[in-house]
């Protein structure tokens, strides 16, 4: 009992040299305010236990069940972040034109959050997001305004051109955001907390950083937001003097390896350490992973539930009063919002499914929450960290953190993924074992970025008298040993505790194999036509989504020009693809020579595009006649790439026309454009539209059809441009209080999209690896009326073949669901 007393009344800091903190300033203290712990809501202390979910990736119908999954899991936040490009689609007049922004889904969005369920609710509106979201969030028509004389990268950088235009986004998003912040809502009431500025700005290189940070953190202020203001891995703002700089905290991304995730507890108390006067906070805490198009899908990611529970509770030995786990609900990037080079599911692995199934880690997240809940006033003013651990394998990692009333926290992690660790240990709190390895953060490539560290002494800021435990542990395995005040490590108690699973129903609904499709080629004919006296790109034309759009050139050929011009070329805006007839015939393709989904990491994204570079260009000997001649060409717009110089670049073609050279375009075309292909036009997308003179075409029923892969497609034999199947299927009844989730696998060449009862559902790419599509319940018909699915597809190098379909529910993942709503 003694060592026990001695215990609850060593809790000191060592630290005698501390970086000093600039002091903050809040202006409605006593409704928000932070300190070198945590931060303090209507004069509670708050452990901010946060999801990601992203608005713009979930139809809006299934808002509510996610936030009820998100609330259930025991989440008091919610996060997301607010791309620039989504709210301002359409290029604007000029800087002082707020007129082509909307925000009214994100107002819907937060309302529901915050009065609905009870959310606090933290923003972050880039205007650089990554998110492997289409431009990082910057918008295509932003690259018009790029001044000429730059060399260097221009986004995200200090140029003033590009500040001007970030605040035109700024002032406009803040002020919409205004009224939803915590400290314009009655006491009690729940709003936006943290609105945070830039993005990793630590992995962009450019000069004069801190005037850009300024000037974003002038126009939150300017435009009424006085809430707290964050970043993330912003060196310019840790623990910053500047008196603009110093009002804004820096946090923390965590994506670790495996057996890395103690990193997250070093990482954090050098965090703490380094910036005193704010909470411990991380803003990403790996929930997943993504998955590009030719690599592998997230559920093959090595991040599972055990390295998602090691994560949370590493981070809060740490000394995290604050965490938000990227992705919880990933969702889907419906009409190819997604990076370019991403996929069309944006499941993430996460918590919560892309379907809105709930995944082993959902129940982790379930578990921490009810932790954190238990010990919420104890933890965020606890003192401690990791420390060395004696009479204890390699593979033992662990730490102690002492509330202010005395109640010990010992964490405990075996780092070895394979084999469970059992036995005795003694803990010694205040000596901090410090990594010998160098810690890394994974980048959005997939790339270890070395995190570098602030040297300490061999102490943390705790000194109790030695701790032994019992434990045993799973592979990968961890937990958290609650030792009340006055008690003994065997009087203590473990967390977090198991968490019950979903009932299952006895059995799913049966898979609809689908037999027969209809099919029918693109009548161009048909499309929008209108004459450009000028190639000029597609955001001149109105055009900032990712749509397929068409061109066509008729042009008088003489004998000899037929047999001297037998190239045709194209000068791109930037590293897109398109597709070829010459007088009703293929063209053949010599550059690129696979002409299929290219990643944003490939095709030079270091290098802008030139104006006398020719990205794709064809052998057009023996198609063409004398006289008039008509090319037919598809633009396939690849996405936007969310970095590198891609991401800067505008879309379209710049300059194309015959050529006797290969290097150089010597007879210019006059070009017609046509907005969307005439499908789209004409309404084939369309459940309401009724085919007429299409082909019937049988599909496969016996085949197995492959559920993912890479290079698992059809080989077909291109025999047009642009080719559309249209497919109708029912689904039975649902039934009551169960809920089943619904894809298609689908066997295809050919890249496009996919419309589910008229909504666009996203991308196919032939590539793979994705093979199956979510079609969310919201969208769909049960009983007795007909769903129809329609793809239109870019012919490839094999053709756009249908092989096979079916409508299937996912595997394993119907639940009973027992309450109102559903």
């Amino acid at each position: 009992m003694k060592d026990i007393l001695k215990a609850t009344l060593l809790i000191f800091v060592l630290f005698s040299c501390k970086p000093v903190s600039a002091q903050v300033k809040f202006a409605h203290p006593e409704r928000i305010r932070y300190d070198g712990s945590c931060m303090t809501i209507d004069g509670k202390d708050l452990f901010i236990y946060s999801a990601a979910f992203h608005y713009f990736r979930c139809p809006e119908e299934l808002w509510k069940e996610r936030f009820r999954q998100i609330k259930e899991a025991g989440f008091n936040t919610v996060e997301t972040y607010v791309p620039w490009n989504w709210h301002e689609r359409s290029m604007p007049a000029g800087l002082d034109d707020t007129s082509k922004f909307d925000f009214s889904d994100l107002k819907r969005w937060l309302k529901m959050a915050q009065e609905e369920f009870g959310f606090y609710t933290i923003v972050r509106p880039g205007p650089f997001i990554c998110a492997e979201y289409s431009g990082g969030g910057y918008p295509r028509w932003l690259a018009k305004f790029r001044p000429e004389s730059t060399e260097e990268f221009w986004l995200r950088s200090a140029d003033l051109q590009h500040i001007r235009w970030s605040l035109h986004w700024y002032d406009a998003v803040c002020s919409a955001l205004a009224d939803e912040q915590i400290t314009r809502k009655p006491i009690g009431d729940k709003g936006i907390i943290l609105i945070q500025i830039e993005n990793e700005y630590n992995h962009h290189g450019c000069e004069g950083k801190e005037e850009l940070l300024k000037a974003l953190y002038r126009s939150v202020r300017k435009s009424g937001m006085d809430i707290p203001v964050f970043t993330c891995l912003t060196n310019e703002c840790r623990n910053s003097q500047d008196p603009e700089l110093s009002q804004v905290f820096d946090s923390d991304n965590y994506y670790v390896g495996l057996s890395s995730t103690p990193d997250c507890a070093y990482r954090m108390a050098d965090l703490r350490r380094t910036q005193p006067g704010a909470l411990g906070f991380v803003t990403e805490l790996q929930g997943g992973w993504f998955s590009l198009v030719t690599g592998r899908l997230s559920e093959d990611h090595y991040s599972d539930e055990r390295h998602f529970k090691a994560l949370g509770l590493m981070s809060i030995l740490g000394g995290a009063s604050g965490i938000n786990y990227y992705m919880f609900f990933g969702g889907t990037h419906f009409a190819g919002w997604g990076a370019r080079g991403m996929t069309t599911t944006y499941d993430y692995n996460a918590a919560i499914r892309e379907n809105g199934a709930l995944g082993a880690k959902y129940f982790e997240a379930k578990a921490i929450g009810g932790f954190i809940r238990a010990f919420e006033s104890q933890l965020v003013r606890s003192e401690g960290g990791p420390c060395t651990i004696e009479k204890a394998p390699e593979n033992l990692f662990g730490g102690v953190r002492v509330a202010v009333d005395g109640t010990r926290f010992i964490f405990l992690h075996n780092t070895d993924p394979k084999n469970p660790v059992k036995g005795k240990a003694r803990l010694i709190p205040g000596k901090l074992n410090r990594p010998v390895a160098p810690m890394f953060n994974i980048n959005q490539d997939g790339q270890k970025v070395l995190i570098s560290m602030a040297e300490t002494t061999g102490r943390d800021s705790l000194a109790v008298e030695p701790i032994e435990v019992s434990y045993d542990l799973p592979a990968l395995g961890t937990k958290v040993l609650v030792i009340p005040a006055g008690k003994t490590p065997e009087q203590g108690e473990w967390w977090p505790q198991e968490q019950m699973r979903p009932l299952r129903p006895s059995r799913q609904p049966s898979p609809v194999r689908i037999a027969s499709a209809q099919k029918k080629e693109d009548a161009f004919a048909k499309a929008d036509w209108k004459l450009l006296p000028q190639l000029v790109s597609l955001s001149d034309l109105g055009v900032n989504d990712f749509r397929y759009s068409l061109y066509r050139a008729h042009v008088q050929l003489t004998p000899q020009q037929i047999v001297d011009e037998h190239f045709l070329l194209f000068n791109m805006f930037t590293r897109d693809i398109v597709s070829v007839l010459v007088n009703g015939k293929q063209a053949k393709r010599l550059f690129p020579d696979k002409a299929d989904a290219q990643s944003w990491t490939t095709r030079n994204c270091f290098e802008r595009i030139r104006s006398d570079e020719y990205d794709n260009r064809f052998d057009v000997s023996g198609l063409l006649k004398q006289g008039d001649n008509e090319i037919l060409v598809v633009y396939e717009n690849l996405g936007h790439a969310h970095g590198y110089v891609p991401m800067e670049e505008l879309a379209g073609i710049r300059q194309a026309g015959l050529s006797i050279t290969e290097t150089a375009l010597t007879h210019p075309l006059e070009w017609e454009y046509a907005p969307d292909a005439a499908g789209v036009t004409n309404g084939w997308n369309l459940p309401q539209f009724i085919p007429k003179d299409w082909q019937s075409v049988t599909l496969d029923i016996n085949g197995e059809i492959p559920r993912k892969g890479n290079g698992v497609q059809p080989k077909g034999e291109p025999d047009g441009l642009f080719t559309w199947y249209r497919i109708e299927f029912e689904l039975p009844e649902q039934e009551p209080d169960v809920w089943t989730p619904w894809l298609a696998r689908i066997n295809a060449s050919g890249n496009g999209y996919m419309w589910l009862n008229g909504q666009n559902i996203g991308r196919h790419w032939e590539a793979g690896p994705q093979r199956e599509f979510f079609l969310p319940e919201c969208w769909l018909h049960f009983g007795a009326k007909k769903n129809v699915l329609v793809m239109g597809l870019r012919q490839t190098a094999r053709g756009a073949k249908l092989r096979a379909m079916e409508i299937a529910p996912y595997q394993d993942t119907s639940e009973i669901r027992c309450h109102p709503g559903r």
